[in-house]
């Protein structure tokens, strides 16, 4: 349900945003295209959501490059990004053994993912609005820095620290 639900939010998103500045055949194009990943996913086509998470964000980015709502182009990204972790959670969880909670991972992973998602969004829409110029030290400083957040989550994960 929240893959389907997401799906629909981003490719959805997408095309109201390509719809609203007169793209109408883009956006019948993308809506063809969350109606295929729909349907791949039912039927559990496993490169399915890795392509609709490419074409989506290519889309994403080029309604920005194009100058569409920045808005419109971030829900659909986040939403086929949420759809594609939730898709390959999927898979791994149905991979699992049979006496692992499933239900209480799903949760906790749903939980997570809402989180990333919501602060994700938050600090995309506050630096749609807030439009800062760094230079390129302070670039790199914040690259770096991002990198090692990330190094330290993945070795945390690793260690099964939660």
């Amino acid at each position: 349900m929240v893959l389907f639900a997401s799906l629909i939010v981003g490719v959805g998103s997408l095309a109201v945003g390509y719809f609203l500045q007169g793209q109408a055949a883009l956006a019948r194009w993308l809506l063809f295209l969350g109606i295929a990943w729909f349907f791949a996913e039912w039927n559990q086509i496993r490169w399915a959501s890795s392509l609709g998470l490419l074409v989506s964000v290519a889309a994403a980015a080029y309604g920005l490059w194009m100058d569409l709502s920045a808005g419109w182009m971030l829900a659909g990204a986040m939403g086929a990004l949420m759809a594609w972790d939730w898709a390959e959670f999927s898979r791994r969880i149905r991979l699992s053994d049979l006496d692992d909670d499933a239900r209480g991972l799903e949760r906790s992973h749903l939980l997570r993912l809402l989180i990333v998602a919501g602060a994700g969004f938050l600090f995309s829409v506050i630096g749609m609005i807030a439009r800062m110029e760094f230079s390129f030290e302070w670039s790199a400083f914040l690259a770096l820095l991002a990198a090692l957040g990330v190094t330290q989550l993945i070795a945390r994960m690793r260690r099964g620290d939660e």
